[in-house]
């Protein structure tokens, strides 16, 4: 996908208000809380991103979007577990992903085999 394009598919609105949540939660996590842990700081990288796209018209129906988007919960998850807090939501985060990810081969096996 060329970049002109990309920039056509931006909503300004919604990138402005995910930048301010961004920037805002980034303060709270990063200055206001203190020094952040390893594990905090590859979360970030792992859901900035996952937020941002969300402001990109039609990225829904790319093929890779929701296997991304569960490994990306997987990833929170684990990240969130092995950071030592939120257990209970730690473990959500993974099981559902990993039953995003399961359906997701789901469909895409009976859409083959649909087709074959």
């Amino acid at each position: 996908m060329p970049l002109n394009t990309l920039k056509d598919r931006i909503r300004p609105a919604a990138l402005l208000v995910m930048l301010v949540i961004v920037g805002a939660a980034t303060y709270f996590e990063f200055i206001y809380y203190g020094p952040p842990s390893l594990y905090t700081v590859v979360l970030w990288i792992v859901v900035v991103p996952m937020l941002l796209v969300a402001t990109v018209k039609g990225i829904r129906s790319h093929p890779l979007y929701q296997p991304l988007m569960y490994g990306g919960m997987i990833a929170i998850g684990a990240l969130q577990y092995l950071d030592g807090d939120w257990f209970i939501l730690a473990g959500l985060f993974v099981i559902a992903g990993i039953a995003g990810v399961a359906a997701e081969i789901r469909t895409r096996m009976n859409t083959t085999l649909e087709a074959g």
